[in-house]
């Protein structure tokens, strides 16, 4: 399998995971995202998500900040949490351990 880029990757885990939601903390050119990843898709929850489920919601030169596994489905204030993920290395090392290798992160200070 080729190295995807970390979001796809992200995306991809869920495809194969449906019982588990992805709540990823990003910055994007400065500015803070939370978006969520479930069966394959993402969607911001402080942006304007992309009509076009092909175009990334979170571009690969995104900064990580952290990411959580959930339980699906979501419910905000009743969310358990699986796992988290604060460290680039964590989250490449999890991806690598589920069978999905992740290309090189453009910004690994995150």
């Amino acid at each position: 399998m080729t190295a995807l880029p970390w979001p796809l990757a992200l995306e991809r885990y869920s495809q194969a995971h449906p019982q588990e939601v992805l709540r990823v903390q990003v910055d994007v050119s400065g500015e803070a995202d939370l978006v969520l990843i479930y069966k394959g898709f993402s969607s911001s929850l402080m942006r304007s998500t992309p009509a076009n489920a092909d175009e990334a919601v979170i571009a690969p030169a995104a900064q990580f900040r952290q990411l959580e596994r959930l339980t699906a489905p979501y419910h905000p204030s009743q969310s358990q949490i699986l796992a988290t993920y604060s460290q680039w290395s964590e989250l490449k090392a999890w991806l690598e351990q589920e069978g999905i290798p992740v290309a090189e992160y453009p910004n690994p200070a995150g």
